[in-house]
């Protein structure tokens, strides 16, 4: 499956935009119906699918090429065979792969023949083809050793004796993964990362000037690059808007991983092969290693690093993303399974432990059908690469798509690309047949057999066809050989079983089911209560490689001593749960996120880990929206209803109506929320289901529906996603801009903003005279920090009558000292900062800690992330 990775830089994220807005015109009914569903589809992971869906919808199901406008530019997305030869083959010379293409690609893995075009990309292609002559990718002994270790990591699962013989329900996605990335860094390098087995590393020599490679994390690093590099494809030539530090890291890594072996072999030599580890008992001078044989050509250590590089994503992700769908179907198809395992088994038997598989490269090439039919199924169903793309060099012209018939050619100008969807080709039921949805490898074996062409390309077509997809069917035919030889049943453990197929990744397109990987990863959890019950077996099944240390310490409003936690302990926790129990930069130099228990920073601000490190801190923003809202709410409709003064009439047993008619109701009232994150957006829920207006304010403009939209961690159907809720939103950041808002007749003021030195005594006397504009009518609520209020302009508002009543339940100082000023106010209502408490609080916090776990596994951008330079 080598060098097939075709990234598709525009992305369906973008495909929506143009469809919604370009393809037909539409009412705005129609176009916010659109715009729900592609939030949908890209929720779901399946943006290949609303490809389809688009086209159909939009154009019709006999419309196979049409022409998008994008932004600024205009954008071809065919599905016609006819249109993807002439670009691929018969017209190649007019077309390549696109400058922005390569520059996204570029700074993970350098120039090479999967990020190359023109004539660099020929030298490439002309450098690295000998790796994949019959003769380098028949060396099944290779392959065996890593499927031994495939079998070890599978045994770790067995289920006991009650289990009949099944293993207990577990993910074999990283173990592929694990499995491709150990055979391609050894055809590399000679050396494998042994990432499945890590017993089996081998001591590496010294190299002066160079430390060993981090061979245990270089899948975690690929994967997370990948992951940038699909979001900033999809930014296309505006990715340079995305920051890129933690991208940068990644790479750094990769790079790092790849040069030590180039300066390795170019201080060695042509001796380079005789320090290699002898796993297969043959001489090393019989052995093909790709990096020893670039050496021969070129001494250049960028190129040597680059040319590897690119082989070594491509060569480790589409045969591993291939050989999980293929088990993703065959657990599903039971019919399919026992089918193939009977063709395996007539031709090589069952597996026999200790022996020699006795499987030869011919036999698996050539006298397996039904295998091969599966493996076509699959990559028509699955297809690797569901998107690829090209972008015209000159002006030129498409066969068809134009006329009245669509079947006339079209006139593409110089610089125009082209989305080639894979998926939506396969999935064309007049090239397929009515059954196109179905796993069905048959298909490929009756009335003798099914031809490939243009409308089956699962490793691309053309002069940039796949060098490697000899390679690619091979490994993945003999690793099913041997899991069907050695295992009788599969059985599909997904939730819900009938779940519909989810894309990973554009750009590789592995199951979006199943768990992910922490490799290398250690979790500390120092926390104020137990582990609830289970939550530390799912997140071991969740994430099988994670290191879990859980920590109990009381809970304390300072931090704890970090000598709670040993010093060994500390030095490789990569990722921390806590409070405010940090350790300092030198004792846990491998610590790169930390996920607090608080919604606000403001207590580790000054903390060296904070400020003086890249470390990644997230909040807990979202685990206290749904009981402080209560609190609010309660508060006010308390006050309102006179419950206060009730329930002291009730403690003397005096019963007194004299004042119900000044009660008020929250109907037609109006609620301003000053900060407007997941504790106001639920705030506004609750108030707008009385039948309250919502005023919003937040610091930086918000003047779209996408810039409304809350980006932060929300307990599901809880809050408001949309930003949809306010029917006015104040923002900016001089006084007049919040006197705007104050005076903008709020019966209900709600303090939710974070506490940094912006917002110190925000409110203060000159705002209460402000708000007094109303005579005072509002009720001011505090749940966010007491200096952003000043106390003592808020007592004199009080007893002034500038404002109607205040809940507060933080303060300034806290605890309030005895005889302070706010115990004696009038109209106050005063609780001991327990407005974010709640049984439910451990649920929510630990429910952020694994949705950033999972973002963490896929390189993904983190959730609550704190901007430091903000403080929030």
């Amino acid at each position: 499956m080598f060098l097939t990775l075709v990234a598709a830089l525009v992305l369906p994220t973008l495909l929506f935009f143009g469809f919604r807005h370009s393809l037909l015109k539409r009412d705005e009914k129609r176009r916010n119906e659109q715009e729900a569903a592609r939030r949908g589809s890209s929720r779901n992971d399946r943006g290949p699918q609303y490809v389809i869906e688009a086209l159909d919808s939009e154009m019709g199901k006999d419309v196979h090429t049409v022409v998008v406008p994008m932004f600024d530019y205009e954008l071809v997305v065919s599905r016609d065979p006819a249109n993807i030869q002439a670009v691929l083959a018969t017209q190649a010379a007019d077309w390549d792969i696109s400058e922005h293409r390569a520059a996204s690609w570029e700074p993970l893995l350098g120039h090479g023949i999967f990020t190359s075009r023109g004539e660099q990309w020929k030298h490439s292609r002309t450098l690295v083809r000998p790796q994949f002559a019959v003769d380098q990718i028949n060396d099944l002994d290779l392959f065996e050793r890593h499927v031994q270790q495939l079998f070890a990591a599978i045994d770790k699962y067995r289920g006991d004796e009650d289990d009949m013989g099944w293993t207990r329900a577990f993910d074999l996605q990283p173990l592929f993964y694990n499995l491709a990335l150990d055979v391609v860094t050894e055809m590399l390098y000679g050396y494998s990362v042994h990432s499945q087995n890590p017993s089996e590393r081998v001591e590496l020599p010294v190299i002066l000037g160079y430390e060993s490679p981090d061979r245990e994390n270089i899948g975690q690093h690929m994967d997370a690059g990948k992951a940038w590099i699909e979001t900033r494809g999809a930014l296309w030539k505006y990715r340079w808007l995305l920051p890129s530090r933690q991208f940068a890291k990644h790479c750094a890594a990769v790079h790092k991983y790849a040069e030590w072996f180039v300066q390795l072999r170019l201080q060695c030599g042509d001796k380079y092969l005789d320090g290699l580890q002898h796993q297969s008992g043959e001489a090393n001078t019989d052995r093909y290693v790709l990096l020893h044989e670039l050496a021969k050509i070129t001494q250049d250590p960028v190129e040597l690093r680059s040319q590897t590089l690119n082989v070594l994503s491509a060569g480790r992700d589409t045969t591993a993303a291939l050989l999980g769908w293929i088990f993703y179907f065959l657990c599903r198809h039971p019919r399919v399974w026992y089918s193939l395992r009977r063709e395996v088994l007539e031709h090589f038997g069952p597996y026999a432990p200790g022996q020699p598989s006795g499987i030869d490269f011919r036999q698996v090439r050539d006298s397996l059908p039904y295998m091969h039919a599966v493996i076509n199924e699959t990559l028509r169903m699955a297809p690797v690469v569901p998107l690829n793309d090209r972008v015209s060099l000159r002006d030129t012209v498409l066969p068809r798509g134009g006329g009245p018939n669509r079947d006339e050619p079209i006139f593409v100008p110089k610089g125009t690309q082209i989305l080639i969807p894979t998926y939506a080709l396969a999935m064309r039921p007049d090239l397929w047949g009515p059954d196109v949805d179905e796993f069905r490898p048959e298909r490929w074996t009756e009335n003798g057999g099914r031809k490939f062409g243009f409308e089956f390309l699962p490793f691309g077509g053309g002069v940039r066809q796949c060098l490697g997809q000899q390679l690619a069917r091979l490994k993945s035919a003999y690793v099913t050989i041997r899991l069907l030889q050695r295992y009788k049943h599969a059985a599909n453990a997904e939730s819900p079983r009938d779940a519909p197929m989810r894309f990973h990744h554009t750009i590789e397109n592995r199951s979006g089911s199943g768990v992910q990987t922490l490799k290398g990863h250690k979790l500390l959890v120092i926390a104020p209560w137990k582990a609830p019950p289970g939550f530390l077996e799912q997140l071991t099944a969740a994430f099988p490689d994670l290191q879990v240390i859980y920590h109990v310490e009381g809970w304390t409003s300072t931090p704890l001593p970090v000598q709670t936690v040993s010093t060994e302990t500390w030095k490789d926790v990569t990722i921390l749960l806590t409070f405010s129990t940090l350790p300092t930069p030198e004792e846990a130099p491998k610590l790169e996120y930390v996920q607090l228990m608080s919604a606000g920073v403001n207590h580790v601000l000054d903390n060296p880990v904070f400020k003086d490190t890249e470390v990644t801190f997230c909040t807990a923003n979202g685990v206290h929206g749904p009981q402080i809202s209560e609190w609010i709410i309660s508060t006010y409709l308390a006050f309102e209803h006179h419950l206060p003064d009730y329930l002291q009439r009730q403690k003397e047993a005096h019963w007194d109506r004299g004042d119900m008619l000044t009660i008020e109701d929250a109907a037609s009232k109006t609620i301003g929320i000053l900060g407007y994150g997941s504790i106001g957006r639920q705030t506004a829920r609750l108030a707008a289901a009385m039948g309250m207006a919502v005023h919003a304010y937040t610091l930086h403009p918000r003047p779209t529906p996408e810039s409304r939209r809350d980006r932060g961690w929300t307990a599901p159907g809880l809050g408001d996603p949309d930003g949809a809720l306010p029917s006015k939103w104040f923002s900016g950041e001089s006084a007049a801009d919040l006197h705007a808002f104050l005076a903008s007749g709020l019966d209900l003021l709600v303090i939710a903003t974070p506490l940094t030195d912006r917002t110190q005594h925000l409110l203060s006397a000159a705002e209460f005279r402000v708000i007094a504009g109303r005579k005072g009518r509002t009720f001011i609520s505090n749940i966010a920090r007491g200096p952003v209020i000043d106390t003592d302009a808020l007592v004199d508002a009080l007893e002034g009558g500038l404002i109607r009543g205040a809940a507060l339940d933080v303060t300034d100082p806290e605890p309030l000292p005895d005889g302070h000023r706010l115990w004696g106010a009038k109209n106050v209502i005063i609780t001991p900062h327990v407005s974010g408490a709640s049984t439910r609080y451990v649920e929510r916090v630990l429910a952020i800690l694994v949705c950033n776990l999972g973002r963490l596994a896929e390189g993904g951008e983190l959730v609550n992330e704190v901007d430091k330079k903000r403080g929030y």
